[in-house]
């Protein structure tokens, strides 16, 4: 979709969409006679149509004007107006944004903010249709263009980020191998992001031995991949974000049923979502120094492929039962976190991953699952959420739980407590692997990293969570 500001007098596009608030008082040049014909009343979702001046208009209800206290008002009334869009035949539509600003809303662009949601909820990925639907031409008027113009330019930047993150989950796993998903990233060439590469020998001589155990099964090379964003004072301890990236999840030897290999593809959502904050944060040139890891594997099944119950030396030195081939995720993170740790002596460190698929029996699809060791840490992650589409939900860590991790003939088990606590479990075994004063995260996504249905912002498929999240976060600091 191609987003355009234009000022009123700019506007020719034949078809006209403008949202009203519930009972706001119209311009003197509407039908009214039209309108009072079908009642229309500026509740959330209501339409009405006619001519006017040559426009095909529509009006669009946008709710209660109290109601427009945040940004993601107006950015949730863009992705429903996408939706709206998607089902007219035209290709040049105009949205008018004229009447959003109003003195109760602590939104300064609207315009801008609704064009955002109109890009979210105007995604498509047909790279495999045969016949793919023309991008629409959206133009945003506004008596403010220019500035709302300008106001746009960061959001555009996480756009763009989330836009990639749907497009790597999407790839189906025939086309987005490990090796794939490293060529993708170095194609994307962002301005001031030096990547790095670790293939099987170089991990080997770290001692990666859980990541490369994890991929044993598989024909495809693992590869851990860095992405390092220096842009910010040279003494500045850097953020480390960590996103799990196995690009196809067979479940290995502890094999899932055929229902839940569907979408395994997406097991590698973690890994886009960093990928896609790296390039939301690049291109809007934020002066921080934040470092990306993604472990990229699959976990396959085959002669070579690990066993229940092996043991292995992690690279932090800690000795890992491998109680259950399925709770792979945790085994390649946590290498991947004391990668980052000793490499890059991080600030705080964050890792976000499909882990557990408990979360959606616990949240749906409305939630992340939020697991903290630090209080500054934990509130300004949700302090982040409260401002984006990407919702999480602080769930705890204790004793309890991180015994229930414990092994009688290793460090430590990757699967405790019978099935019980799923998530909380999966959480502490990351947490042993935290060194001793580093702020740490963990964010649990597999229920929020694909829709079954559309929603306004995020449509079926690929949702592209976590980009919104961590690029508020870093730009918050």
């Amino acid at each position: 979709m191609k987003i355009e500001f234009i000022i009123p007098q700019q506007n020719k596009t034949s078809v006209l969409i403008i949202p009203t608030f519930e009972g706001q008082k119209l311009h003197d040049d509407f039908d009214k006679n039209a309108i009072k014909a079908y009642n229309y009343t500026g509740k959330a979702g209501e339409k009405v149509s006619f001519m006017m001046d040559g426009f095909l208009t529509y009006l669009f209800g946008a709710g209660k004007k109290e109601e427009t206290d945040s940004d993601l008002f107006f950015q949730k009334l863009g992705g429903t107006i996408a939706s709206f869009i998607k089902t007219l035949p035209q290709k040049e539509i105009s949205v008018c944004a004229c009447g959003l600003k109003n003195e109760k809303t602590q939104t300064k662009t609207p315009a801008a903010h609704l064009a955002y949601g109109l890009g979210l909820g105007s995604y498509v990925f047909d790279e495999y249709k045969s016949e793919k639907k023309e991008a629409k031409s959206i133009k945003i008027v506004s008596k403010t263009a220019s500035e709302d113009e300008k106001a746009f330019e960061n959001l555009f930047a996480v756009m763009d980020g989330i836009y990639e993150a749907r497009d790597l989950i999407s790839e189906p796993a025939n086309m987005l191998s490990p090796a794939d998903f490293v060529e993708a990233v170095k194609e994307m060439e962002l301005s001031k992001v030096k990547i790095k590469v670790l293939d099987t020998k170089q991990m080997q001589k770290l001692g990666m031995n859980l990541l490369l155990n994890v991929a044993s099964g598989a024909a495809k090379e693992p590869f851990l991949l860095v992405m390092e964003y220096m842009n910010g004072p040279k003494n500045e301890k850097p953020t480390v974000l960590v996103g799990k990236g196995v690009c196809y999840d067979s479940g290995g030897m502890n094999l899932k049923p055929a229902s839940g290999l569907t979408h395994m593809k997406y097991d590698m959502s973690g890994g886009a979502a960093v990928v896609g904050t790296m390039i939301a944060l690049s291109k809007i040139g934020v002066k921080k120094n934040v470092v990306a890891i993604v472990p990229l594997v699959e976990n396959m099944l085959s002669s070579t492929a690990q066993h229940v119950d092996d043991i292995w030396t992690s690279m932090s030195g800690i000795t890992v039962e491998v109680g259950n081939t399925d709770a792979e995720g945790r085994l390649i993170l946590a290498d991947a976190l004391w990668y980052g740790q000793e490499k890059y002596k991080p600030s705080q460190i964050i890792d976000i991953a499909t882990l557990t698929g408990v979360m959606r029996y616990v949240f749906a699809d409305q939630y992340a699952g939020l697991f903290c060791n630090d209080e500054t840490l934990k509130d300004e992650l949700k302090n982040a959420s409260s401002q984006t589409i990407d919702k999480i939900w602080e769930l705890p860590m204790n004793a309890a739980f991180d015994k229930m991790m414990d092994s009688n003939i290793a460090d430590v088990c990757n699967i405790g407590g019978q099935g019980a606590a799923g998530s909380a479990t999966a959480a502490c075994f990351l947490k042993r692997f935290i060194q001793k004063d580093i702020a740490w995260a963990h964010i649990d996504m597999a229920s929020v990293c694909w829709n079954d249905s559309d929603k306004p912002m995020a449509p079926k498929g690929a949702t592209g969570f976590g980009v919104a999240l961590l690029t508020q976060f870093i730009l918050d600091k």
